[in-house]
C-alpha cells in the first residue's frame, strides 16, 4: 500500500486521503484516472471500491459508485487547530498566616534572663518592702509641706520668746521631727519632757529621733521608760521591738512584738508586728 505524508504536521497517510486525518489539512489533489470510485456522502472522499467505511471519516459507504472524472472534489475550508496559549506558571506566593491560640514565643535564653529581671525586680521590691516595715513609727507625722516650714519658723519664735508655752515646744518639736532635723527635734523635746515627764507619746519620739541620730541605747532607754508611764503603749512597743531587730536582739524583738500585737490586734501597728514575726519567723 503507497502512503504519503501530511506536508503540515507530517503524519503517514494512505496515497488516496485528500485530508490529514490528523490535523483535517486538506491535502494537494492528484488527477483521477476516470476508474470507479466509491464517494462518501458524509465527506465526499473517493474510496476504493469494496470499501464499507470511508477512509477520510469513518462514515458507513452506501455502496453507491460513479467515475472519478464526474466528481467535483468538496471545497473544504481547512481551520487549522485553535492552539491553546501556553500561560506562564506565575510563582505562588505565600502569605505567612498568624495561627490562632500561639502567643510569642520565648527562647531559652530570653526566658532564662527574663526569670533573672524578674528576680532581680523582686528583691529590690522586697528590700523596699522590708526597709518600710522596719522604720519606727512616730507618735504624729503630719505630711511635710512649705506651710510646716514656715509654721516651724513661726514657733522658733515663739518659743525662745516664752519658753514656758509648752504647747508650743511640743509642736516644733513634732514638726522638726518630721522634717527630719532630728537634733534640734531632740533638744525641743527634752524642754518639752522636763515639764511634761509621764508623757509617753513625746518619749517615743524622742527615742525614734536618736534612734535616727544613731543613738540606739538612749533611745531604747526613752521607749523603756514610756512603758514605765504607759505599759500598753502599741507605739512604744513596736518601735522597741524595730530597734531590738536592727541591732540584732531577736528575743526581745520578738517578745516586743508580741506585746504589741496583744493589746490590740486589730490596730494597723499590730498588723504590721504580725507581717515581721512571719516574715522572721520567730
Amino acid at each position: 500500500m503507497n502512503e504519503k505524508k501530511c506536508p503540515f504536521c507530517n503524519t503517514t497517510l494512505p496515497e488516496e486521503a485528500k485530508f490529514c486525518f490528523n490535523c483535517g489539512a486538506k491535502l494537494e489533489e492528484k488527477q483521477s484516472s476516470g476508474k470507479e470510485i466509491l464517494i462518501c456522502e458524509v465527506c465526499g472522499f473517493e474510496n476504493k471500491p469494496g470499501s464499507k467505511f470511508c477512509i477520510s471519516c469513518g462514515a458507513v459507504l452506501t455502496g453507491t459508485f460513479t467515475s472519478s472524472e464526474s466528481v467535483r472534489p468538496q471545497e473544504v475550508e481547512f481551520k487549522p487547530p485553535e492552539l491553546e496559549p501556553i500561560k506562564a506558571k506565575q510563582p505562588e506566593i505565600k502569605t505567612k498566616q498568624k495561627k490562632k491560640g500561639k502567643g510569642f514565643k520565648v527562647s531559652f535564653y530570653q526566658f532564662f534572663y527574663l526569670g533573672l529581671a524578674f528576680v532581680f525586680v523582686g528583691l529590690i521590691f522586697y528590700g523596699v518592702i522590708r526597709k518600710e516595715r522596719t522604720k519606727l513609727e512616730p507618735h504624729q507625722h503630719p505630711e511635710v509641706n512649705s506651710e510646716i516650714m514656715a509654721e516651724i519658723d513661726r514657733l522658733r519664735q515663739k518659743v525662745n520668746s516664752n519658753p514656758d508655752d509648752m504647747a508650743s515646744t511640743l509642736r516644733l518639736a513634732n514638726l522638726l521631727h518630721d522634717v527630719h532635723i532630728f537634733d534640734q527635734a531632740v533638744e525641743y523635746y527634752r524642754r518639752y519632757l522636763k515639764k511634761n515627764e509621764s508623757d509617753p507619746d513625746a518619749r517615743v519620739d524622742m527615742g525614734i529621733c536618736l534612734f535616727e541620730l544613731g543613738r540606739v541605747n538612749e533611745a531604747i532607754a526613752e521607749m523603756e521608760k514610756a512603758l514605765t508611764y504607759a505599759p500598753k503603749h502599741q507605739l512604744a512597743l513596736y518601735n522597741l521591738g524595730i530597734v531590738n531587730l536592727t541591732t540584732g536582739n531577736l528575743e526581745k524583738a520578738k517578745d516586743y512584738f508580741q506585746r504589741c500585737i496583744d493589746v490590740d490586734p486589730s490596730a494597723e501597728v499590730a498588723q504590721k508586728a504580725r507581717r515581721i514575726l512571719e516574715q522572721h519567723k520567730f
